[in-house]
């Protein structure tokens, strides 16, 4: 059982927090919903674009797991503002919103107004979870999810059966939402008090029910099964980046960057030198006042966070998706504004901690919202063509952009220069210009000549994936003007 409170901690008026909460809530859901880009970071977000008006798992709208809470989520929204785009940011911010008012009234319960705010606001303008709240994904609302389990924790003294059945419906949920976060949820559903327990693991079958059973008469039985294990043997085996695919010890230095530098802002400039200094004077803090702390809910917090690190330490792909170490971003960001909150001195270095990694989260916002993905980029140079009609491109994941522009035919997806010649005898009339991505195998081989057009690129830290792409115009003698 995790104690509610320090004997210490002076009360106080629930109602005066919440009031003095609900301007800079409103503030940070306005500032989330402007920083919002106009386009999805990757193909995973046009998969849920798309999936808002045609749910299809075989066709990866969105790919499997599916994330059925999560879609039902963006089609609600799409009823009322009626643009898929904007569904997505709607639920994304209202997510986040609800995610840092529900943990900072946990904290505040358990550990007092100074640390509640600290807390609350350094994972607020952590860039990682900024980065997930202000765009389209499902780890806006998991993080709700995942607060409304900290709340049923931190409230068992004092909530009761209430803080149970939070706890339970925030995990039962949570699944539906984001099920490669399951480790996460089940570890919370372990730390309930002995009297909830029962109580917590029936409200999460509930949750759980209330949203597998027309998952499962939707797809159908065999479908789902099918699609779940050709999508977990491709993760697992071929394109996961799991310690089958990428074993060996940099998978550590994946995950402290995914932490630390995406997480955080820590980075070899001076801004990044500054936070990563003021990190390490927390961490000393935190090791100082560790002892005389007697909140032991800090064993929860380690029982709840070590198996979610073990799973994307080995299951999940940290070379190009920081995003798996969200829920590590947001403990950490926590557990060190807490322990800071300790001492006056540390507390002050903290709040100029979380104004320096706030200016690193606006710099990253405004380079996101400004600076369109590779594949988008890709979709706005070929509709920038005389006859983009007329053009043919092939690629990788970028082409899937194209699915939810006006000249989707114009794209295909294709392995290799020898898939994209088989794809072009199957066309009804040939275009006019073919262009190839990087992403196609077997382009340094090619017999026919290749002109290098384009350069789109990303910063690095808005896209591990592919950074850059670069596009090649192919000079095939067989193609009608202006290339015979």
């Amino acid at each position: 059982m995790i104690p509610s409170a320090s004997a210490e901690r002076r009360p106080s008026v629930p109602w005066l927090g919440f009031a003095l909460a609900w301007f800079p809530l409103a503030a940070y859901g306005a500032l989330l919903w402007v920083a919002a880009p106009p386009w999805p970071d990757d193909w995973d977000g046009v998969g849920f674009l798309e999936a808002v008006n045609d749910f299809d798992l075989v066709r990866f709208r969105p790919h499997p797991p599916g994330y059925p809470v999560y879609v039902a989520l963006l089609r609600v929204a799409a009823a009322f503002v009626r643009t898929p785009m904007r569904a997505c940011i709607v639920v994304a911010v209202a997510s986040a919103s609800a995610a840092i008012v529900v943990s900072w009234d946990a904290m505040r319960r358990a550990l007092g107004d100074r640390a509640a705010w600290q807390a609350a606001t350094f994972i607020a303008v952590a860039p990682g979870v900024w980065h997930v709240c202000s765009g389209i994904g499902s780890e806006s609302p998991a993080l709700a999810c995942a607060a409304a389990c900290a709340w049923g924790l931190l409230g068992q003294a004092r909530a009761g059966k209430t803080a149970a059945t939070v706890l339970g419906i925030g995990a039962g949920i949570g699944l539906g939402v984001r099920l490669s976060w399951s480790p996460l949820y089940l570890a919370a559903l372990a730390f309930a008090s002995r009297g909830s327990r029962a109580r917590a693991w029936g409200a999460a079958g509930l949750a759980c029910v209330f949203w597998l059973v027309p998952f499962v008469a939707l797809v159908g039985p065999r479908a789902l099964v099918a699609a779940y294990a050709t999508h977990f043997g491709g993760h697992a085996l071929r394109w996961g980046g799991t310690i089958v695919t990428e074993p060996g010890a940099i998978r550590a230095l994946w995950l402290a960057r995914d932490l630390f530098v995406d997480g955080l802002g820590v980075e070899a400039d001076p801004l990044g030198v500054a936070i990563g200094t003021l990190i390490a004077i927390g961490l000393a803090q935190a090791a100082f006042v560790w002892h005389s702390f007697r909140w032991r809910g800090w064993r929860a917090v380690l029982g709840i966070a070590v198996p979610y690190l073990l799973w994307i330490g080995l299951g999940q792909n940290l070379r190009d998706q920081p995003r798996h170490a969200v829920p590590i971003v947001a403990l950490f960001a926590a557990a060190l504004a807490i322990a800071c909150a300790r001492r006056r001195a540390a507390s002050l270095a903290a709040w100029l901690l979380v104004l320096l990694v706030a200016i690193r989260t606006a710099a990253d916002a405004r380079a996101r919202r400004t600076i369109a993905p590779p594949g988008e980029q890709l979709v706005q140079l070929a509709r920038a063509q005389p006859s983009p009609k007329r053009l043919v491109v092939f690629g990788g994941a970028s082409v899937r952009f194209f699915e939810t522009a006006d000249i989707a035919a114009s794209a295909f997806i294709a392995g290799s220069l020898g898939e994209a010649a088989m794809a072009l005898t199957r066309l009804d009339e040939l275009p006019t210009r073919v262009w190839v991505t990087s992403e196609v195998a077997g382009l340094e081989d090619s017999r026919s000549p290749l002109e290098s057009i384009a350069m789109l690129c990303r910063p690095p830290r808005l896209d591990r994936r592919m950074p850059c792409l670069r596009v090649y115009e192919m000079k095939l003698p067989f193609l009608p003007a202006p290339w015979r």
